[in-house]
């Protein structure tokens, strides 16, 4: 090609741009009704919708600038009292002047100030005269580039009646690649309600079901940092959490790990290290959560669980119910968690079944929380030195050498079943064992202060004469057969009194005749 010839191409091109720019100018500005009547009509097909749109201005140009106001969207069948779909207080979009004379129309930028999110809860257009199916079926006509939002919020109607929606606040929220008829990449940064905290979430989501938004499909990873347990009555600590989820916006798989470091209870024990990996089913409209599958550690003790967290009928916040395991774990860990005491009274291997019942409420989780269940603690001693000589001292007499003290620092074994309720823990056949002697329990402790209040009976290796020494064994010797039964050596019945701190033994000598 000559130079010349370049020329005359390059001349042409520059002509034909002028053109173009020209009769976009005269488009824009002198069709502005069929423009305003156009994005209308996109946004009622694509979305299902009836469509409010305030005001609109178009600036022509290499790239075509139109920035508007009041767009509001209702779902096509809702009544006017009813809160619209999507609420946009200002928009601007910028489109290449030649992507307009393409299909589909590729849209380099969306800007959206103040959007609100209002996705009803499923179920409440069952009534709807047939489906929609308008021009989703076939491609988009409109893809988004880029959008961005800032300052939004996403509020979810609660299948609850009387409920209030449970709204997150999207501080940033990107779009690529979007449009009506595929899933849309997005990244979103928000405010989790309760507990509250940070969300960084990146995925996909869509594409959208106008018929009935909450089951658009959504999945992603997520971040959740710095989340304030204090926030959720009754436990504190701080909690971080990452994970993946899946399914649609109401019925939300999500499989994560989660650690606080600080993890407590309101009854006022030492905070201890938490982690778990789980597997649960969230309801986007209220906030129940379904635990499939939850392994988590405390301190060193292992713990696996599953059940729920669920809304009460008639009753404000959510109940947790739990079936809850502990195979082998530290005694210690516990009790310094449950107890206001930073050095525990025993320590020992636990092993655990409960059911747990949290019901949501203003008072503090040591007079919420119910168990049920059973417990063995293997390797058991006592922490305190008088309490220890005790059960040494025991274990000496049921083996009928009360004199030998070489037999120290004896461990022992509990077991039994367990119901705690009002901040009172009731045991029913409790069994406390040592070398040479076995206790049978029944009775209860209270959380608040530890008083105790047990009887029960005590079998015992040896007779009653070869428990003591001197004088004492010689008259022990004309009961002995009285206190000899059932296969043992001695029975005798017993009662605990006191605090766990200061307990008092005694024989029921009445029961005795």
């Amino acid at each position: 090609m000559t130079r010349a010839a370049r020329w005359w191409v390059v001349g042409a091109s520059v002509a034909l741009a002028l053109v173009l720019t020209l009769a976009a100018v005269l488009v824009y500005r002198w069709q502005m009704p069929r423009v305003r009547h156009q994005l209308v009509a996109i946004l009622s097909e694509e979305l299902g919708a009836r469509v409010e749109l305030a005001e609109l201005e178009v600036q022509p140009g290499w790239h075509v600038s139109v920035v508007g106001s009041g767009l509001v969207l209702h779902h096509r069948t809702s009544s006017p009292d009813r809160p619209p779909l999507i609420r946009i207080e200002r928009f601007a979009v910028r489109v290449p002047l030649l992507a307009i004379l393409r299909r589909p129309i590729h849209v380099s930028a969306v800007e959206l100030e103040q959007l609100a999110v209002f996705l009803p809860k499923r179920g409440t257009r069952t009534d709807m005269p047939g489906r929609f199916t308008g021009s989703m079926s076939g491609p988009s006509p409109v893809v988004i580039d880029r959008l961005t939002s800032t300052d939004a919020t996403l509020a979810i109607e609660s299948s609850k009646p009387g409920r209030e929606p449970r709204t997150f606040a999207i501080h940033q929220l990107t779009l690529t690649d979007a449009a009506f008829d595929r899933p849309i990449h997005y990244i979103a940064k928000l405010t989790n309600p309760k507990p509250t905290g940070l969300i960084d979430a990146t995925g996909e989501f869509g594409p959208w079901a106008a018929d009935d938004p909450s089951e658009s499909p959504v999945h992603g990873t997520y971040t959740f940092a710095g989340a304030n347990l204090d926030t959720i009555k009754g436990i504190g600590g701080t909690l971080e959490s990452t994970g993946e989820f899946r399914g649609v916006l109401d019925q939300i798989d999500v499989k994560g790990q989660s650690m606080t470091k600080d993890f407590t209870l309101d009854i006022g024990g030492t905070p201890l290290p938490l982690s778990t990996t789980f597997v649960a089913l969230v309801d986007g409209t209220n906030g129940d959560t379904i635990l499939h599958d939850v392994t988590a550690v405390l301190g060193r003790t292992p713990i696996s669980a599953k059940g729920g967290v669920v809304h009460t009928p008639g009753r404000k916040g959510r109940t947790v119910v739990l079936e809850a395991k502990i195979d082998k774990g530290q005694l210690p860990d516990v009790l310094r968690l449950a107890l206001d005491d930073p050095e525990p009274l025993m320590n020992g291997v636990l092993s655990l079944d409960s059911l747990v019942n949290l019901p949501p409420g203003e008072a503090r989780v040591v007079d919420r929380l119910e168990l049920n269940g059973r417990f063995e603690i293997v390797q058991l001693a006592f922490a305190s030195d008088a309490i220890q000589d005790k059960v040494d001292e025991f274990s000496r007499r049921g083996r009928g050498r009360p004199a030998d003290t070489a037999i120290q620092d004896v461990k022992s074994t509990m077991k039994g079943g367990f119901a705690l309720k009002d901040g009172v823990l009731r045991f029913s056949g409790l069994h406390f064992a040592v070398r040479g002697a076995l206790v049978d329990l029944r009775g209860y402790y209270v959380l608040r202060g530890g008083a105790l209040d047990f009887q029960g009976t005590v079998r015992l290796d040896a007779r009653a004469s070869q428990t003591m020494t001197g004088w004492k064994s010689l008259l022990a010797k004309m009961v002995d057969p009285l206190l000899a039964k059932d296969g043992a050596g001695t029975v005798l019945p017993i009662k605990i009194t006191g605090t766990a701190k200061q307990p008092q033994f005694g024989v029921e000598v009445k029961k005795i005749f």
